[in-house]
C-alpha cells in the first residue's frame, strides 16, 4: 500500500461568511484568537485562478489564523463566480472545506488520487509559494476538501502563522 499523503496533512477549518470583520471579531474576541493574516482582494485573475475547468473571474476576502494546531481561514467573496459565492448563496455563513497541507512534490499525486477517486476539481489558485485545489466531497461529507501544496517558503510561512510571527 502506497505511503498515505493527504490524512496526516489535516490543517484547517474554512468558513464563508458575508461579513468577514464580524466572523474575524467572533473569533477574537469570544473565542481568543490573538490576529489573524488578511490577504484582501485575492483575485483569480492574479493568481492563475480557475473555476469550474475555466479561468476565473472571482475576487474575495481571505484570512487566517490559528486555533491551536487547526487552521481557521474566513472566506467572504466580493465579485464574480466562486464556489465561495455558491456556498453563501445556498447555505449561508457556514463551514464551507477542509484542508490539507502537503509538500508541493505530493500535490500532484494527491490531487490525481482525489480526482480518480470521483471527486473533480472545482476551483483552484497559485500563489508563489502555494498551490490550492479544491475538490468536491460535498456529497460524502458535505464539504469541500482543499489541498495545498507548499514549497518551502509556504511551509515556512506556516509556522510563522501558527507562531503568530507575521
Amino acid at each position: 500500500m502506497a505511503k498515505p499523503i493527504i490524512a496526516p496533512a489535516f490543517c484547517q477549518v474554512a468558513w464563508v461568511v458575508r461579513d468577514i470583520a464580524s466572523a474575524e471579531k467572533f473569533f477574537i474576541e469570544t473565542m481568543g484568537i490573538s490576529r489573524f493574516m488578511h490577504m484582501d482582494n485575492l483575485a483569480a485573475t492574479d493568481t492563475e485562478g480557475t473555476y469550474m475547468g475555466k479561468p476565473g473571474n472571482w475576487v474575495c476576502h481571505l484570512h487566517i489564523a490559528y486555533a491551536g494546531d487547526t487552521q481557521i481561514e474566513l472566506i467572504q467573496p466580493v465579485s464574480g463566480a466562486s464556489m465561495f459565492q455558491e456556498s453563501l448563496d445556498r447555505h449561508g455563513d457556514a463551514v464551507q472545506h477542509v484542508a490539507y497541507w502537503l509538500d508541493d512534490a505530493d500535490y500532484d499525486a494527491a490531487a490525481a488520487h482525489l480526482e480518480s477517486s470521483g471527486y473533480r476539481q472545482i476551483q483552484s489558485f497559485r500563489l508563489p509559494i502555494v498551490r490550492v485545489g479544491y475538490f468536491d466531497t460535498r456529497r460524502v461529507i458535505g464539504v469541500v476538501t482543499e489541498i495545498v501544496g507548499a514549497s518551502k517558503e509556504g511551509h515556512e510561512l506556516r509556522r510563522s502563522l501558527k507562531a503568530g510571527n507575521f
